[in-house]
């Protein structure tokens, strides 16, 4: 089967692998139909995660169950499924305390990753990563399921209220979506802001969120000017970028919230933390995904996915798998918000 592999930092490579082997009783095979290009995918491309620990590669995918082990979950060959976090352990610390993100690495739960034709994907009674997915919902936008989940966790850490201004600092695809979502809990105002050319003229293409440049030496009060003057409720900052965790302390309200989705490598220079304490700010962290589950046990994030589904057509550049370098190369560049390769 072929298989896009990463060989070492800024090399990828289409190849033809060897076919997966049989299931067991707690995995399912999955014959994938398209993947995304998740940020973590091109911080291991770009050299800046440790590849040798990595057991997979590429987690933002959809398709159709083709062999089953113990059915788990309700699961069974033929269903058509997205990847997403559902469901932990229920034993162990993590699960106890209400932080089932932290169960298990997705190093145990899926081989060889979505940038593959087929991939074996952990499924148990005590664990799942896999959710099925609407007739009315296409392979493409199904591949924003796990990305979205990411996105809804920041949203349920923001814990917003009626009417917040909130300012995502960081368009990809997470931050984006999570101002999506805070739209539909009831924000006012969603200011996005980025200081890639690429990515902000893709924003103000789809028409989703007014857009910022942070490039600008008055970038502020360009945000001040859309709110109340007084700085936002809550800040997402999701740039990966240490030093605009400062700009936060600086542009969030007195009394304000900044959540933080982002993976930063590297320290802040300068760093003057005395405004957690001038501003009374509250400093939030979020790592998804997480489960996201109504009452009925299935997942939330597939509704949310359905509710915001022609919104997120619109930040989807689509690849076919002959092309997934450039695929690569147009995520790390901005000109695409999400990349998706297609199988």
């Amino acid at each position: 089967m072929r298989a896009l592999k990463l060989l070492a930092p800024g090399v990828l490579e289409l190849q033809d692998i060897p076919a997966l082997g049989s299931v067991t009783g707690d995995t399912v095979r999955v014959d994938v139909s398209a993947c995304g290009v998740c940020g973590s995918d091109l911080a291991l491309y770009n050299g800046r995660r440790d590849l040798s620990g990595e057991r997979y590669f590429g987690h933002e995918f959809s398709g159709i169950i083709t062999d089953t082990g113990n059915t788990a979950n309700g699961l069974k060959a033929g269903m058509r499924v997205a990847s997403e976090l559902v469901k932990g352990c229920g034993r162990c610390w993590f699960c106890r305390n209400g932080m089932q993100n932290y169960c298990r690495s997705m190093n145990e739960a899926l081989l060889p990753g979505g940038l593959a034709e087929e991939t074996l994907v952990l499924n148990t009674d005590a664990y799942s990563f896999l959710s099925p997915i609407p007739d009315t919902l296409d392979d493409i936008t199904a591949t924003m399921l796990e990305p979205a989940n990411c996105a809804y966790h920041v949203a349920m850490r923001a814990n917003i209220q009626p009417g917040d201004t909130v300012l995502v600092i960081g368009l990809g695809a997470i931050g984006l979506v999570a101002g999506l979502i805070l739209q539909t809990l009831g924000a006012g105002t969603v200011i996005g802001a980025d200081r890639s050319p690429l990515r902000l003229e893709q924003v103000r293409k789809t028409g989703l969120i007014d857009v910022v440049d942070t490039s600008d030496s008055n970038w502020m009060d360009q945000v001040r000017e859309m709110t109340a003057k007084e700085g936002v409720d809550v800040v997402i900052e999701a740039t990966g970028a240490p030093a605009v965790l400062k700009q936060t302390l600086e542009i969030v309200r007195t009394g304000g919230k900044i959540v933080v989705p982002s993976v930063y490598f590297g320290s802040i220079e300068g760093f003057e933390p005395l405004p957690i304490m001038r501003k009374e700010l509250t400093i939030i962290g979020s790592k998804g995904p997480a489960p996201q589950l109504k009452a009925d046990g299935t997942s939330a994030v597939v509704d949310k996915v359905m509710q915001l589904k022609e919104q997120l057509q619109k930040i989807i550049t689509v690849y076919d798998y002959k092309d997934s370098l450039q695929a690569f190369t147009d995520a790390r560049s901005g000109a695409a918000i999400k990349a998706v390769i297609k199988f």
